[in-house]
C-alpha cells in the first residue's frame, strides 16, 4: 500500500486534516519526518485517476492545512511508499525547509487578464482591419504577399510590446502587496497574462484593493478573471 502526498509543513497538528476527506474518500493524517510534517492518506492502486472529485480532494486537504499554516503542496497524484518517502525528505530536509520559509505566511492568488486580441492588435498597428483587403488589391502577387507577411510581423512585435506592457502596468500597479510572482504571457491569445502572485495574508486586503483599482482602471479594454487564496501550489517545486 501506498501514502498519497498532499503536502509538506513546518509545523501541523492532526486537526489540520481532521474530518476533511481525502482523495478517494480517504482520511487524511500528518506524519512526522524528522523537522518536516507531511499530509498524507492511504492509497490502494498504482495510479491516482485524474478526475474531478480527486482533483478536488487533493486541493480541500492542501486549503484545509492552509487554514493552519502554510503548506508546501505536492503535484496532484503524488504515491510514494513510506519508506522512500522517508529517506527523501531527510536527504532534502534543509532544501524543503527553505522552500517552506519562502512561502511562509503567504497565499496564493491568480490573476488572468484577457484583451480583445484583433482590436489591441489594430490599435498598435493604426490601421483598420479593411485597409489590408485594399492593399492587397493595389498591388501585384508578389507584393501583396511581402507587404502581408511585412503587416503580419508588424503586428506580432505591436501586440508583443502591448502585452509586455500590460505585465508591467500590473506588477507595478500591485507593487509590494506582492512578494513574489509567476507570470506568462500570450500576446496572441485572449487570454493575454496569466499571473500567480505570493501574497503574505497581512497584505492581501492591500492586494486586493489595489487590483480592484487596476480593474476599474482598464475596465474597457481588460477583463480580468481572479481567484484565491489558494496554497501556493505555483512556488512550491518538490
Amino acid at each position: 500500500m501506498s501514502l498519497y502526498v498532499y503536502c509538506l509543513c513546518e509545523a501541523l497538528t492532526p486537526q489540520g486534516v481532521e474530518g476533511v476527506e481525502g482523495v478517494e474518500g480517504a482520511s487524511p493524517r500528518v506524519e512526522a519526518f524528522g523537522k518536516l510534517f507531511a499530509a498524507v492518506s492511504e492509497f490502494e492502486g498504482a495510479r491516482v485517476k485524474l478526475t474531478r472529485e480527486n482533483i478536488e480532494a487533493h486541493n480541500r486537504v492542501n486549503t484545509r492545512v492552509l487554514a493552519e499554516t502554510t503548506p508546501l503542496p505536492f503535484r496532484f497524484g503524488t504515491l510514494v511508499e513510506e519508506a522512500r518517502l522517508e529517506a527523501y525528505l531527510r536527504a532534502n530536509e534543509e532544501a524543503l525547509l527553505a522552500a517552506l520559509r519562502r512561502v511562509r505566511g503567504a497565499v496564493e492568488m491568480s490573476v488572468k487578464v484577457l484583451w480583445d486580441t484583433q482590436s489591441e492588435l489594430r490599435d498598435a498597428l493604426g490601421r483598420a482591419s479593411s485597409d489590408e483587403g485594399e492593399v492587397a488589391s493595389s498591388v501585384g502577387d508578389g507584393r501583396a504577399f511581402l507587404a502581408a507577411k511585412r503587416r503580419e510581423l508588424a503586428g506580432e512585435a505591436a501586440l508583443q510590446e502591448r502585452a509586455a506592457e500590460v505585465r508591467a502596468w500590473l506588477a507595478a500597479g500591485l507593487g509590494d502587496a506582492v512578494r513574489e510572482e509567476r507570470v506568462s504571457v500570450s500576446p496572441s491569445q485572449a487570454l493575454v497574462v496569466r499571473a500567480a502572485h505570493l501574497v503574505e495574508r497581512a497584505r492581501l486586503e492591500a492586494y486586493r484593493e489595489r487590483l480592484e483599482r487596476l480593474r476599474a482602471e482598464r475596465a474597457e479594454r481588460l477583463r480580468f478573471l481572479t481567484s484565491g487564496a489558494w496554497p501556493p501550489y505555483s512556488f512550491g517545486e518538490i
